[in-house]
């Protein structure tokens, strides 16, 4: 027995590593290992910051870069061998408009998107607090394509870099285009013989005028040429930086509080939580917990038979009282079960000395009158108590005056 059951064993085994085998064979042959990549889109970073594509790229070409937002970069100028690129400067003051072109002046390099101001250069405040308005920048746009400025519709332009060996292809808003009203622009770069950049000299430095800034975003800069446009337009002198400041409108004040002070925040919004839990706080002692009564039974029932009776249920209010006691005859006396109602009414009624009419009217009543109620009542305590009664013994008194014909 033994010898046969090492044998019964070792053949189990043998299947099981055969199919075992065949089953990882099988599985090897019909799948196969693939790396797959899944667009998951933009990160948050890049959402909030169309510039960042541009910030990286400039980085791995060692050229010192940070993105910013806000106007911190427009009040606290950076040095003068630094360039400063904006996305639309928005309205400035007089006095940022002096500081902004003394800086170009000593040397710093500003690039810019211009802005559309409205029909025929907008109103007189617009007009004075637009930086490129006093060097005769206008912004303009193109009759014939219309949502010129929210159309994705693009235009590429042939640029010629000074000392670069080829033609660059750069692609611009096909509704937007520059114009020089003064004449004044040392350098330019044209599509469809309109204007898409202008460049002016202003002391030692130079200011850069586009008509949009797209093909440094994030969605365009591996289209074309753009990302080796950018470099040699954002290329800094020795020991400068280039700044990108892609949002130069002004935060929400939350925001402001958070960045300038952020202990600050912490401690008022801690402040509020506790003034909001000292508001809910109890005043004076907590009130008794006033005692159960108990209601009484009768006063229940009184406003339920009040709530039938109003709604036309009259009839329910003896109806268990019915059906009991005719149960309690029924049982009693079997021989009623072979009876119909007229039949059982008389029967009752001889048996327990009782107008045959008002038995009928009491167990099997069509309809419940309000007079009646109080007889019905009375005839129907009479007919349980006639369960015990051994023979018919005749009326009992005043019953047939209790009792009306239906």
């Amino acid at each position: 027995m033994r010898s046969d059951g090492r044998a019964v064993l070792w053949l189990m085994s043998g299947l099981g590593a055969i199919l075992l085998a065949a089953s990882l064979s099988w599985f090897l042959k019909s799948f196969e290992r693939r790396t797959q990549e899944i667009d998951t889109g933009y990160s948050t970073a890049a959402r909030r910051n169309p510039l960042l594509a541009a910030e990286r790229f400039l980085e791995r070409l060692d050229i010192p870069v940070e993105s910013r937002s806000g106007r911190e970069l427009l009040r606290d100028l950076p040095g003068p061998d630094d360039i400063l690129m904006v996305r639309g400067l928005g309205i400035l003051n007089v006095e940022r408009q002096d500081a902004l072109n003394r800086w170009i002046a000593q040397g710093g390099r500003l690039i810019v998107e211009a802005e559309h101001l409205g029909e025929e250069g907008g109103s007189p405040a617009r007009r004075g607090g637009d930086f490129l308005h006093r060097y005769g920048v206008r912004l303009k746009e193109d009759d014939e394509r219309p949502n010129p400025f929210g159309s994705d519709e693009k235009l590429v332009a042939e640029v010629h870099v000074e000392g670069f060996p080829r033609v660059l292809k750069v692609a611009f808003a096909a509704g937007a285009y520059l114009e020089d009203a003064d004449g004044e622009a040392s350098g330019h770069v044209s599509a469809q013989d309109r204007a898409r950049l202008l460049q002016y000299e202003i002391g030692d430095g130079l200011l850069t005028a586009v008509s949009d800034i797209r093909f440094a975003t994030n969605r365009r800069i591996g289209d074309h040429d753009h990302a080796l446009f950018l470099a040699l337009l954002a290329d800094p002198r020795d020991g400068g930086k280039v700044w990108l400041l892609y949002d130069s409108g002004m935060p929400w004040l939350g925001a402001l509080l958070w960045r300038r002070a952020p202990m600050a925040s912490v401690s008022s919004c801690g402040l509020l939580v506790l003034f909001l839990w000292y508001l809910g706080r109890r005043l004076g002692p907590l009130a008794p917990v006033p005692a159960g009564r108990r209601r009484d039974l009768l006063a229940h029932l009184q406003a339920s038979a009040d709530f039938l009776w109003r709604h036309g249920q009259g009839s329910r209010l003896t109806q268990a009282s019915r059906e009991r006691i005719e149960q309690a005859w029924l049982r009693r006396h079997p021989i009623l079960r072979e009876m119909d109602r007229a039949g059982r009414a008389a029967w009752i009624a001889d048996r327990a000395g009782l107008a045959p009419a008002g038995v009928a009217r009491t167990l099997y009543p069509a309809a419940v009158q309000e007079a009646d109620l109080v007889a019905d009542a009375v005839l129907l305590q009479r007919l349980w108590s006639s369960l015990s009664i051994p023979a018919a013994t005749g009326p009992l008194p005043r019953v047939d005056a209790l009792e009306r014909e239906a």
